[in-house]
């Protein structure tokens, strides 16, 4: 019986699109976060909240690249100067705790600095900033604003076809 199971399981996984894979993958890195090995450390960077949003979101806005010429000084001097926010938002994405990130992200981001090659940064980066699910937060962000309470105002469903009328209104 678990031969069927297995095998039926197996068919769902292949006649996924690949959009639906995209879109799974990225639920459960939101849901369940992700592990990454430095060395012999492996390392746990946990489902994000808004706490440790905002704390990274610090650092993220000092990520900034310019490159004005074709040299090779002005490469230089933008990857040292963007080395140390990436660092730190790393850190306070791994940490995950108020505390913790006051009192320990800027040592672990001096660790992260000797011990991770840009492209593995890169790659953690990337995956951070998919666990920011922007999309449902602004989603979320919308429909809050447009429910008031002292205005109430009449909404549509998640189509927009049929209006939902507002029980407060019908007195």
């Amino acid at each position: 019986m678990e031969n069927q199971e297995e095998i039926f399981s197996k068919f769902v996984e292949e006649s996924l699109t690949k959009e639906q894979q995209e879109q799974k993958e990225s639920d459960l890195l939101i849901e369940k976060g992700f592990v990454f090995n430095i060395g012999k450390r492996e390392i746990h960077i946990k489902p994000l909240y808004f706490g440790t949003i905002t704390q990274a979101n610090k650092y993220a806005v000092d990520l900034k690249i310019n490159i004005l010429s074709d040299d090779n000084t002005s490469v230089f001097k933008e990857v040292n100067r963007n080395v140390e926010p990436l660092m730190k938002f790393i850190a306070v994405c791994i940490l995950h705790d108020y505390w913790k990130i006051k009192l320990f992200s800027g040592l672990l981001a001096k660790y992260l600095k000797w011990k991770l090659s840009p492209q593995i940064a890169l790659k953690i980066t990337l995956a951070i900033l998919q666990m920011y699910d922007i999309a449902n937060f602004i989603t979320s962000i919308r429909l809050i604003g447009q429910t008031t309470i002292t205005n109430p105002k009449e909404t549509s469903l998640v189509d927009g076809k049929v209006p939902v009328s507002n029980p407060s209104m019908e007195l």
